[in-house]
């Protein structure tokens, strides 16, 4: 027992000695804003992303396997995006709902003029001004997506997004340095919650 006690004391040891914080001042950083447009990754033709893993942890919400969102066509007078939202909850239900993304600019802590939007209020009623914020680390705008999620873990937890084409594939090294830069280095920072069943699972 003393010994079982002592490896795994050693593993979460070697997790912690692993892991380096990632620098929340990426996400305002002018040099990273080509890559923060938050209405061309919303219009990404393939519509479909899994979240592959997230550095959350201690909530119910971090207990959600599965997650995947998939935007619907945008009306051309309409500022926000429908989508539906559908993951596997810890006792094996699945759970399903109707989201609405409103792209914002955050305001930058120098003054700096953005010029696209770059962040999304998520929200159950396009028409209330309440509503979850997350705000786009990093987009390739094909495969990956990088999101922020601001009422969580003090406004640093992050969001790895795969779309539905790349999903099966690694993680593009572009994005995961991106990530590991953003949001965190080593495994410590990646919470599962992509896994090879899902598409069986929730689809």
């Amino acid at each position: 027992m003393k010994h079982a006690y002592w490896l795994i004391s050693l593993y979460f040891f070697a997790v912690l000695v692993d892991a380096k914080p990632g620098d929340v001042r990426v996400d305002e950083d002018p040099n990273y804003w080509g890559y923060q447009d938050i209405r061309k990754a919303l219009s990404n033709t393939d519509n479909k992303s899994w979240m592959v893993y997230r550095t959350l942890r201690s909530t119910d919400r971090a207990k959600h396997k599965c997650v995947y969102a998939e935007v619907k066509e945008k009306e051309a007078e309409e500022n926000a995006y429908e989508f539906v939202q559908k993951y596997l909850k810890e006792d094996g239900t699945t759970e399903k709902q109707t989201l609405y993304a409103i792209p914002y600019k955050t305001e930058h802590p120098e003054g700096k003029d953005r010029k696209i939007e770059n962040a999304m209020r998520v929200t159950k009623n396009k028409e209330s001004e309440n509503g979850r914020h997350y705000r786009l680390i990093f987009s390739d705008y094909k495969c990956c997506d990088i999101l922020r999620a601001l009422e969580d873990e003090n406004g640093a937890a992050c969001e790895l997004y795969l779309h539905n084409n790349c999903v099966n594939e690694a993680v593009p090294p572009t994005c995961e340095h991106q990530y590991e830069k953003a949001c965190g280095y080593g495994s410590a920072y990646k919470h599962q919650v992509y896994y090879d069943s899902c598409k069986n699972t929730t689809d």
